[in-house]
């Protein structure tokens, strides 16, 4: 059973790999997220007087960096890669000093391509983003901060991604799926965020296919 499932994924790799049709990206990101941490109250618990305002965690606003492998198929796009992204807020409970995490994460990504006039397009994405804490940023709360403790997060992407040429202009919306915090069972945080960037294309398929036939071309020339 195990051999039938590697072959298939070879067998698929091979086929994305080898399509002529296809076209392959590697890309660089830089941007800023504006996060915010969405609190969530227990059904049975009660809100007290300053609920609300105890609990108005303000918007972080961190820089945002990602490597993407891009697989562009027809009007199909596949996506994925690397991004290091800092969520969290601005201050809590009154404190000036932020409460936040870093994380890396690994998206999976799917999206649709609308070709426009001038060499523009624009896609429409949307997936899955798993990530992993690299550290804590301001605040520490005892013990989970100090000690060094793993801790994933789970967000769903949906997204638009302007393009011209080689350079890329996106936005992503980023709703965590997963709980990173839990304030005596009744309270729970999750992350969000909202990651505007700007992007390069370092290396295109298309473009690389195109600059050897022209320098095989150039060779055989000199060489009649």
């Amino acid at each position: 059973m195990k051999r039938k499932y590697l072959f298939l994924i070879v067998f698929f790799l091979h086929i994305l790999l080898t399509n002529s049709q296809a076209q392959h990206k590697i890309s660089a990101y830089g941007g800023w997220t504006a996060s915010k941490i969405q609190t969530f109250l227990s059904p049975d618990a009660k809100k007290g007087p300053i609920f609300d305002d105890l609990f108005a965690l303000p918007v972080l606003h961190k820089p945002y960096l990602a490597f993407e492998y891009e697989y562009d198929w027809k009007k199909l796009r596949l996506s994925t890669g690397l991004s290091i992204a800092i969520w969290g807020s601005s201050a809590f409970w009154g404190d000036p000093d932020i409460w936040a995490e870093m994380y890396l994460n690994l998206p999976i990504i799917a999206g649709f391509r609308l070709d426009l006039p001038k060499n523009w397009n624009l896609t429409i994405e949307s997936g899955f983003e798993a990530g992993m804490r690299l550290t804590n940023l301001g605040i520490y709360f005892y013990p989970d901060d100090y000690e060094f403790k793993f801790r994933g997060n789970l967000n769903a992407i949906l997204g638009a991604e302007a393009n011209w040429k080689q350079f890329r202009l996106g936005t992503r919306l980023q709703v965590g799926l997963t709980t990173f915090r839990y304030w005596n069972d009744d309270i729970w945080f999750k992350h969000s965020g909202l990651t505007t960037y700007l992007g390069y294309t370092i290396w295109d398929s298309k473009i690389a296919k195109e600059k050897r036939a022209k320098r095989l071309a150039k060779q055989q020339a000199e060489e009649m």
